[in-house]
């Protein structure tokens, strides 16, 4: 027969095993306390805030899932029809029943490109009042995800198209920084309806009360965003040369009237060279001449470089330079060298050799070299040899080096400066070798570009 203990043995035991417990879960609690502060501040806390991440990212798209479902009963409530209710509910109808929340977040929860088509789709049926809704809800989410400022500038360009003014009251509500962002779109917005209100707009908008401009650069940007809208979307030729003709900056006339040209040119050649008569420009003219050019060499290099040398005056330096370029790329050397030779004025020889020297360098920098000592003007073939150094790049230090030696004499003022140039972009890139470069004696530097360079070497040591 067993012996059982007493009954107050029996309880002590019992005291002493819960006691041991109770110990044991205190340190257990204590241990999953450090983990779990340790868990927080390594990567396994990152995988747990991915976790929670994509937990949040599915709830939000449940809650739209489900506020797609309440526009539906709602839909078919009010006789709306609506397909089965497994089918996607139109963005259109989600806005009008939903709101413009629920929209934003649709919006947000597509990739860009499928947002950007949501919205898209959806702006052309939405009044002004309904578009101001969406701007303002958009913007709101600013900070909680960058494509929102990008999809808000889509709905301001639409607002600005069907109510200029409305824009413009929507863009004076923001900071100056959302201001900057956005002002693009409304001058894109507001040329594709009123072109001459918008060109005035532009032209009186930055100014402050002392009469300065706040931001040049941002107001020739807008220039440059209007016209583009005015020559692509409206096909207005005639008003974007008029508006050209009027701007006096000359750097932004320059930039404005390439981009005229390239666009009266990509509407067709043949509506070009009719369009001439119109511009009352030859900076236009010529600049259209160029466009011209550049796509008939892409299509037919020999036919462009056969007129050009009947019609030589017809081009500008770069025009020939656009044949050029062609002439070399389907390898038609004897022609390259016939069209140089031919050519009568030594600006635009030059810029042939240029192009040619530019696109030869990589594969045969020696021959780039022979057209570089053709240049005869001093600063254009300092300015190829640096296009061709650039086209060479930082793959080799010795074939840049050994490249300027080509085209330069050893104490050829020329050389020294642009020698400088090159040892100062490529200490960066391989400072061992410009050091040695510089103590085999081969440089023939002057002192002080020589103590410059050194003082440069000392500061990446």
């Amino acid at each position: 027969m067993e012996n059982f203990p007493a009954s107050g043995t029996s309880q002590a035991c019992v005291t002493r095993i819960l006691a041991q417990v109770l110990r044991s879960l205190y340190y257990v609690k204590v241990v999953l306390k450090v983990l779990t502060s340790i868990l927080a501040l390594t990567a396994l806390g990152f995988c747990v805030a991915f976790v929670f991440e994509e937990l949040i990212t599915r709830a939000m798209k449940e809650r739209v899932v489900a506020s797609n479902a309440e526009a539906k009963h709602e839909l078919q409530d009010t006789g709306d029809a609506v397909g089965d209710t497994g089918e996607a509910l139109d963005p259109k109808r989600i806005f009008r029943v939903a709101g413009e929340a629920e929209f934003a977040d649709e919006l947000l929860l597509e990739n860009v490109v499928k947002g950007g088509l949501i919205l898209e789709y959806t702006l052309a049926d939405l009044n002004a009042d309904e578009l101001e809704e969406q701007f303002i809800e958009l913007m709101a989410r600013d900070l909680e995800d960058r494509r929102a400022v990008r999809y808000a500038s889509r709905v301001l360009r639409e607002v600005a198209r069907r109510e200029p003014k409305r824009g413009v009251e929507l863009l004076h509500a923001l900071s100056p920084a959302e201001k900057e962002k956005l002002v693009p779109a409304l001058a894109k917005g507001w040329a594709a309806s009123e072109p001459a209100a918008a060109i005035a707009w532009i032209e009186t908008a930055w100014i402050d009360e002392q009469g300065e401009y706040i931001d040049r650069s941002l107001q020739n940007h807008l220039y440059i965003e209007a016209m583009d809208t005015i020559m692509g979307e409206l096909r207005n030729y005639e008003f974007a040369i008029a508006a050209l003709n009027e701007v006096i900056d000359p750097q932004l006339k320059r930039e404005l009237t390439e981009m005229v040209a390239r666009r009266v040119v990509a509407d067709g050649p043949e509506n070009a060279l009719d369009r001439l008569a119109l511009s009352g420009s030859d900076m236009l003219d010529l600049s259209i001449m160029d466009a011209i050019a550049e796509e008939w060499a892409a299509r037919d290099g020999m036919g462009a470089m056969n007129w050009t040398l009947l019609n030589q005056t017809e081009l500008s330096p770069s025009g020939v330079r656009s044949i050029a370029k062609q002439l070399v790329l389907n390898r038609n050397m004897d022609s390259v060298v016939g069209f140089h030779q031919g050519l009568e004025s030594v600006v635009r020889k030059d810029s042939v050799a240029a192009e040619v020297a530019r696109l030869n360098a990589r594969r045969n920098p020696v021959e780039s070299a022979n057209w570089v000592l053709a240049i005869v003007d001093e600063n254009a073939r300092s300015d190829a040899v640096y296009d061709a150094l650039y086209e060479i790049g930082y793959e080799n230090f010795n074939r840049s080096i050994d490249y300027i030696d080509y085209v330069y004499a050893v104490k050829e003022p020329q050389r020294a400066p642009i020698l400088y140039s090159t040892l100062k972009d490529w200490l960066v890139v391989d400072l061992e070798a410009v050091v040695g470069y510089l103590g085999s004696g081969r440089s023939n530097l002057t002192t002080e570009m020589s103590q410059d360079l050194l003082h440069s070497v000392e500061g990446y040591l």
